[in-house]
């Protein structure tokens, strides 16, 4: 593979503001890296989109990207194959194949988010909400347009004729030894804006409980956990490997307190949220079935970043922009 070129410190702003400068992001063991147009353009012919068991794709998804949590799949994930790179010692492979990209299907946790923006068509089966896209740094750029294209043709074919997507526009931090590192700096949802997808706003507004590698501590998770619902325990396993006591037996009040505690002692942390960046796709195997999905938003313009045109000069700033307190400038993930 030739040289990966980095974006420099101008180059990030750049991307802030919604100029990608050639750059598209890819996911390695959880950190992000990025490849440029220079590189060399994207040939189709080398790649194969495929269907692929949900365990592949899961373990794919949980190595490289920063989201390692699993959605609920609908119809089946789609990987991209490599068919000209050797199969490496540790690459995942489908079909003897390397796999080098993976594209989720999945129900959203309230039916609404798919029935406020396609309402004629039916959840789930008709409508879906791509929740990972996740190319590894070995593909060249614009093969995300490539692989969301054909992976949506085949899944025409089943019978879906929208899709919803959402760009988190808030970045990531984690805490290390070393201090705050970025983990990703938000995202504007270039890739849906280059397949020409409908933008719609922001979604829900809500507040965040962030955990300290930088993941988040969703509301299913604590219902999940307080209720003592299937997953409870891989839930307060999780909490425990980042510092937690052990949690009291059963529900109640004291498995409660326990929680809230739990989550003071680790050093989790609240924060506001705009609402993530949402883009939908008709989808159907003819234009004519593209053109009668009905979509239930009105489109807006494609949005620019809101935090990129500033420094953040103050902790008020720096919290409703989601950067780390104290670190103007933090430092881009190092990868072994």
């Amino acid at each position: 593979m030739t040289s990966i070129i980095t974006p420099r410190p101008a180059d990030l702003r750049a991307m802030q503001l919604g100029d990608p400068r050639g750059f598209t992001q890819r996911w390695r063991y959880g950190a992000p890296t990025w490849r440029h147009v220079s590189e060399g353009g994207f040939r189709a012919q080398r790649y194969a989109v495929t269907a692929i068991p949900e365990a592949t794709a899961k373990a794919f998804v949980q190595r490289h990207h920063y989201l390692s949590g699993w959605p609920a799949v609908l119809h089946h994930p789609y990987g991209l194959l490599d068919q000209e790179a050797p199969l490496g010692a540790g690459d995942l492979a489908v079909e003897g194949l390397p796999l080098v990209g993976v594209l989720v299907l999945a129900s959203p946790m309230n039916p609404r988010v798919l029935t406020g923006a396609f309402p004629h068509l039916e959840p789930y089966r008709e409508s879906a909400e791509i929740a990972r896209l996740v190319l590894s740094e070995s593909v060249p750029s614009n093969g995300e347009s490539f692989f969301t294209s054909a992976a949506l043709r085949s899944a025409a074919a089943a019978g879906l004729r929208g899709a919803v997507m959402f760009s988190d526009p808030v970045p990531r931090w984690r805490r290390t030894e070393h201090g705050h590192v970025i983990q990703t700096r938000g995202h504007l949802g270039i890739v849906y804006q280059a397949l020409s997808a409908t933008y719609t706003g922001l979604g829900t507004a809500r507040t965040l409980t962030v955990l300290p590698d930088g993941s988040t501590f969703t509301a299913r998770a604590r219902s999940k956990l307080l209720r003592q619902e299937s997953g409870a325990a891989g839930v307060a396993r999780r909490l425990e490997e980042m510092g937690a006591p052990p949690p009291p037996p059963g529900p109640g009040e004291a498995l409660k307190q326990w929680l809230d505690q739990a989550l003071a002692q680790i050093g989790a942390r609240r924060q506001a949220h705009p609402g993530n960046h949402r883009y939908l796709l008709r989808v159907g195997r003819t234009r004519a079935e593209r053109t009668r999905t009905v979509i239930g938003f009105t489109p807006r313009p494609y949005p620019k970043h809101p935090c990129g045109s500033a420094i953040p000069h103050s902790a008020s700033h720096e919290a409703a922009c989601g950067i780390a307190p104290g670190s103007v400038h933090p430092p881009q993930p190092r990868i072994a």
